[in-house]
């Protein structure tokens, strides 16, 4: 797909940060401020609509976080929103029911919370199984191209909230809390240094406004809060704990840009609209679902890291 068509479009992404300052960048057409604009632009910046969705979307994450059984009830309704915008974002009509997709979504989460990780081949099983049910008996034309998408979904999300839901019933909301912090964290140095001192594109014909210097800036402090979360929590090393640290944010970049590649896939902006400025739910926590089951890994393979 030629990007350039789409230059325009996607000038302003905000590139999967939390960051609730975003401000937009011009169009090269689009002649400077003045330098005495100053105060339009805090104006500007304090009636960014960006601004107050981020500064709710902490309070009721942190409001949630609490305890685990209201985490848990937070990471259904993710997984409720995220999988309908999954189903918008393919168009799958009739052809693979909502209800159905929501399984790929609900069941990990469901079984490794309640019923441990060893458990966690089942949804990989029964899925496919009622996919091909559904399909078989009531879907006559247009199902091969639907099946591809529909499976990663069960992979990409499924693993991904399924690996917080670990997190959360075994090491408590606190933690899990926190691992969600340094990733936010990340982003905002990522986003706030590529801004100001960014030159080279780390990843142009992905996400254009990521920068090396940036996320450099991120994964720094990203890996000194997410050490310092890690060695305070967990029986490791220093060695461990920051070897660990490095590799949690450095797949939280990887999710960002690969569900950024998704979207220059079916070209589209964002997953939807429903929080504005951000995006919606599939852009805010698409870091998560990539470092959370990298972090569930190594936990479980320890002896691996020297």
């Amino acid at each position: 797909m030629n990007y350039l068509r789409f230059r325009k479009l996607y000038q302003a992404d905000n590139d999967g940060t939390f960051w609730p300052g975003y401000i937009e960048l011009p169009d090269n057409d689009i002649e400077p401020e003045p330098e005495n604009d100053s105060q339009n632009r805090n104006f500007s910046l304090l009636s960014n609509p960006r601004v107050y969705t981020g500064i709710g979307l902490l309070a009721l994450v942190t409001l949630f976080f609490l305890n685990k059984t209201t985490a848990l009830i937070l990471l259904v309704i993710i997984a409720l929103i995220a999988t309908k915008e999954w189903f918008d974002i393919f168009d799958y009509g009739i052809m693979l029911p909502y209800p159905l997709l929501l399984y790929a979504s609900l069941a990990p989460l469901i079984i490794v919370y309640f019923y441990g990780y060893e458990n966690y081949y089942l949804p990989f099983f029964i899925f496919p199984l009622g996919v091909v049910i559904y399909t078989g008996s009531f879907v006559e034309y247009g199902i091969y191209e639907k099946f591809g998408s529909s499976f990663l979904f069960l992979v990409w999300f499924g693993s991904g909230i399924g690996a917080i839901g670990y997190i959360l019933s075994n090491f408590g909301s606190l933690f899990t809390y926190l691992l969600l912090i340094s990733i936010s964290l990340s982003d905002i140095a990522a986003y706030e240094f590529g801004r100001r001192y960014g030159k080279r594109k780390l990843a142009s014909n992905i996400s254009p406004n990521k920068t090396v210097e940036g996320f450099l800036a991120g994964l720094i402090v990203g890996v000194v809060v997410n050490f310092f979360v890690l060695s305070n929590t967990l029986e490791l090393s220093l060695i461990q704990s920051l070897l660990l640290s490095v590799i949690f944010i450095l797949f939280a970049t990887l999710g960002d840009l690969f569900e950024s590649k998704i979207k220059r896939s079916v070209e589209i902006k964002d997953a939807s609209s429903l929080l504005p400025g951000h995006g919606g739910v599939l852009d805010r926590i698409d870091s998560q679902l990539l470092s959370f089951p990298v972090l569930v890994f190594f936990i479980h393979f320890l002896d691996l890291i020297q």
